[in-house]
């Protein structure tokens, strides 16, 4: 595969997975004519059919099983989304928002197992933050294109918009990833020695990250609207959260790559958990999209640096690792939702926001242990 294709194929697949697959729903929930606690279990279905995807995909052992999962969850992703506009009974949408978590996992862990390592034989390892900036594009796509055309048609009309619009990307991610190989040839890199810095408190905190970036995700359009005198802004910050996320990934690797894992996702929870707060606390405009910007400008960069810092405290079980944190990642996505709405349904958004600020904020601690912990084994090493 030439590096164009790999790039392509792998920003589109991120498009689909999350920045669709999931981000779609965000904007269309206020079309969608439903209850807040109800909005909460659909979210949880769907993050509760990311984890299943994502076990599933572990089993998947040789490339060819891997790139014919890939095209399922690339068919499914689409499929889903079109077929929301399809009913309005709640639980067929619940089982079809599932449906769609799973092949959003199909298409994020599988496509990224097929790109990533390509990258890196290549040694183009850090266009990595490439691909995964898809997920901005698909966010972008989804508060512009998808939006606009749930204004004048209502939420069928948006998710009609969102499965075509998916589908093109899919065709797209298939052509450009179809034909199984292996990564191009090249010397083993040397093992490297694993980073002394406990693995719990990482997963721990990756949990905090999962509870309270998906909060923000779900809702935040919602939250917009319901401020007095912001509703015609309410898509626009979501697509500020897209363009902020295209280049997140990528900057923040660099920054951890200079100032080490612990500390750039210590002020990636920070400025996340900061973000969130302020999005709680101030129907400003302004307020509104610095939020946004911040959300979007670290929730990627998040999930991109724990994962790579995982595979650094454990380079001989990375598979294990990874699994240890999707499931922590994906419990804290799970609750999140149904959390959030509980609280607004009684006491507003507010409450709500400052509840995922809080445990977005509470992994920071736990970092700061863990390299605490680190230093000292570091020293003691030397």
């Amino acid at each position: 595969m030439s590096l164009a294709r790999i790039l392509v194929g792998g920003f589109c697949a991120c498009a689909v997975s999350l920045g669709l697959g999931r981000f779609a729903y965000t904007p269309i929930l206020p079309l969608m004519g439903i209850d807040t606690e109800s909005a909460g279990w659909l979210a949880a279905s769907n993050n509760l059919g990311y984890l299943i995807g994502a076990v599933w995909a572990s089993w998947a052992s040789t490339e060819r099983q891997r790139h014919r999962l890939l095209d399922f969850g690339l068919a499914l992703v689409a499929l889903s989304l079109a077929v929301m506009a399809t009913t309005r009974d709640h639980t067929a949408w619940t089982l079809i928002r599932l449906a769609a978590g799973i092949g959003s996992a199909l298409v994020f862990v599988l496509g990224s197992a097929l790109v990533v390592p390509r990258l890196v034989r290549m040694g183009r390892a850090k266009l990595s933050g490439l691909h995964f900036g898809g997920v901005g594009l698909g966010i972008v796509l989804s508060g512009s294109a998808i939006a606009a055309t749930g204004a004048w048609a209502g939420d069928a009309g948006a998710w009609w918009a969102a499965g075509g619009i998916c589908a093109v990307l899919s065709a797209i991610s298939f052509l450009c990833l179809r034909h199984p190989s292996q990564p191009p040839g090249g010397p083993a890199p040397a093992p490297a020695k694993p980073v002394p810095f406990p693995l719990p408190l990482l997963a721990a905190s990756y949990l905090c990250a999962g509870f309270g970036y998906i909060i923000t995700g779900t809702f935040l359009v919602v939250v917009v609207r319901a401020t007095p005198g912001l509703t015609p802004w309410a898509n626009g910050a979501w697509v500020v959260v897209g363009l902020a996320a295209i280049p997140s990934a990528a900057a923040w690797g660099w920054i951890a790559e200079h100032k080490g894992h612990a500390p750039a996702l210590g002020a990636a929870h920070l400025l996340m958990a900061a973000g969130t707060a302020l999005l709680g606390l101030s129907g400003h405009p302004v307020a509104v999209f610095l939020a946004a910007l911040l959300y979007g400008g670290t929730f990627l960069g998040i999930a991109g640096m724990a994962v790579a810092f995982g595979r650094a405290i454990t380079p001989d079980h990375p598979a294990r690792t990874m699994g240890i944190l999707t499931v922590g990642f994906s419990v804290g996505q799970i609750i999140g939702p149904v959390v959030a709405a509980k609280l607004a349904e009684s006491g507003g958004w507010t409450p709500a926001l400052l509840c995922a600020a809080a445990v977005t904020l509470a992994g920071a601690p736990m970092l700061t242990l863990g390299e605490i912990r680190r230093r000292r084994a570091t020293h003691c090493v030397s």
